[in-house]
């Protein structure tokens, strides 16, 4: 029932008619490419390892490719939504599963299983992200399974998975440290020394080795300017290792903010972190001679050194930063959950029941709510609504028309379709589009799209000071398309 309940929130969100967040969009195109034009190598400015995109276009093949009369694949903008999408909706109720899993390794048989099979099925950030087209999601399979792995000192597989996690994202390699400690933890009291924890180290290392040289190799062949590794590094530098200390507070807080919908409402997730700290005070009496406490602490070590690694490393402050952490986090709140029902059982049984009810409605309550995007993480969550209509009118302009686009960037070029004819040109400042467009002569309207919300009134300024006759050529509300007419080049025909 559980599962079931988790497939039909998940599927509600991959159903719902949304635009992609800006770099689903980016991952969305290099998948298509790969799909309708064959480019398996994923040519072009990518920074993100190939395995979630592989799956995007696999998906693109078979539920979206579609061929046009004169034998040519395309693929509708909207099918690709869907499809680019379906394989982390899958991986979101497969990771519901294998939380229980997890669950039943570490704590035995009982409520805990169900109840962190709950909390991860119900929580808004899990139903939020499970639709996506980002790269997080089968990350997140992935390595969640290496840590059930590893828990059962499954060494080679443990790290075979998490190879398969770093060749989705890079932020696979956040969980070795934890994989390490999880496989030791459960062999305490059981001797082996030194030399046998080397051994599994070794076995753990070698897959995540191996997958590691495999994605060199297919960086070096597609033989960019910019590698897949610098890239990344580039996008994620924020200038310095550490955040100044008057960062920190409001660093917190932002965090503090997202982290309110793991589970249900920001007051719900507070009162679980509350439960939660609770029975890990209590059954740290037990510690080192129970597994299951020995297993408490290790995940709120683990939990507090990814928190304070986000404080105070200068990394960008992404909602989907956090989903890492969301297993691990449903797994203390459901020992939190079972040790407050332990501990009120037979005295307060009326009171419990309805305590029960009450938190079984709200856990319900957030999670629809995440499922019609009415919370304040996940995907693009309409800031590109209507981009759709703006792509289909540009689409409509002559053949080769050129667009100065300066913001849509990899949201326009997805919509725009597999095979747009137009001419997208960047440039960074007003005063570069102006030099560049005056020496090219074309007679007709070159376009400027405007997100209603940007100050394009420099832009606007620019190009009139340059004699460009300006004219708005189409404006919903949410976008509006200049049409630039310009002067004719000096000594110009």
């Amino acid at each position: 029932m559980i599962l079931l309940l988790a497939a039909v929130l998940r599927f509600h969100v991959l159903a719902r008619e949304a635009r992609f967040h800006p770099d689903e969009a980016l991952f969305a195109t290099f998948a298509r490419r790969a799909a309708v034009n064959g480019d398996w190598l994923l040519r072009g400015p990518l920074d993100k390892p190939p395995l979630s995109i592989y799956a995007s276009a696999l998906s693109m093949t078979l539920v979206g490719v579609t061929r046009l009369p004169d034998g040519v694949l395309t693929l509708d903008v909207y099918a690709g939504e869907f499809a680019a999408r379906l394989p982390n909706a899958l991986a979101s109720l497969c990771l519901v599963a294998l939380v229980y899993a997890l669950a039943r390794r570490l704590y035995g048989r009982g409520r805990t299983p169900l109840l962190a099979m709950l909390l991860l099925a119900l929580s808004p950030y899990a139903v939020a992200f499970s639709a996506t087209a980002f790269t997080d999601g089968l990350m997140l399979l992935c390595i969640v399974l290496a840590l059930r792995l590893a828990s059962a000192r499954r060494w080679l597989w443990a790290g075979l998975w998490l190879a398969l996690g770093f060749g989705c994202k890079q932020q696979a390699l956040y969980y070795l440290p934890l994989l390490a400690l999880a496989g030791w933890g459960s062999r305490a009291g059981q001797g082996g020394g030194w030399r046998s924890a080397v051994f599994d180290t070794m076995r753990l290392c070698l897959p995540a080795a191996l997958g590691f040289a495999l994605l060199l190799a297919w960086d070096a062949a597609r033989a960019q300017p910019d590698g897949v590794w610098a890239l990344a590094a580039a996008h994620n530098d924020p200038g310095r290792l550490l955040v100044r200390f008057d960062e920190i507070v409001p660093r917190l807080r932002a965090w503090a903010e997202l982290s309110g919908w793991l589970a249900a409402y920001p007051l719900m997730t507070a009162l679980l972190g509350v439960l939660a700290a609770a029975a890990l005070a209590a059954r740290g009496a037990c510690f080192p001679r129970s597994r299951s406490a020995r297993a408490d602490l290790l995940l709120a070590a683990y939990l507090l050194g990814y928190l304070l690694l986000h404080v105070v490393v200068a990394f960008n402050i992404y909602d989907r930063y956090l989903l890492p952490a969301l297993p691990l986090i449903v797994l203390l709140a459901a020992r939190g959950l079972d040790w407050a029902w332990e501990n009120t059982r037979g005295w307060l049984v009326a009171p419990q029941r309805a305590a029960g009810l009450i938190v079984g409605a709200l856990l319900l309550a957030g999670a629809v709510e995440a499922a019609s995007g009415r919370v304040p993480v996940g995907g693009d969550r309409g800031k590109h609504a209507g981009i759709d209509a703006l792509a289909a009118y540009l689409s409509k302009q002559p053949v080769a028309a050129v667009i100065y686009d300066h913001w849509l960037g990899w949201e326009l070029d997805y919509y725009l379709g597999a095979w747009s004819d137009k001419r997208r040109v960047y440039y960074p400042t007003p005063a570069a589009l102006v030099a560049g467009a005056l020496r090219l002569d074309e007679r007709g309207a070159r376009y400027f799209p405007v997100p209603r919300h940007q100050p394009a009134q420099p832009w606007l300024d620019a190009l009139r000071a340059a004699g460009v006759d300006i004219s708005v050529a189409y404006d919903d509300g949410r976008f509006v398309v200049y049409a630039l007419n310009f002067p004719p080049l000096e000594g110009g025909v």
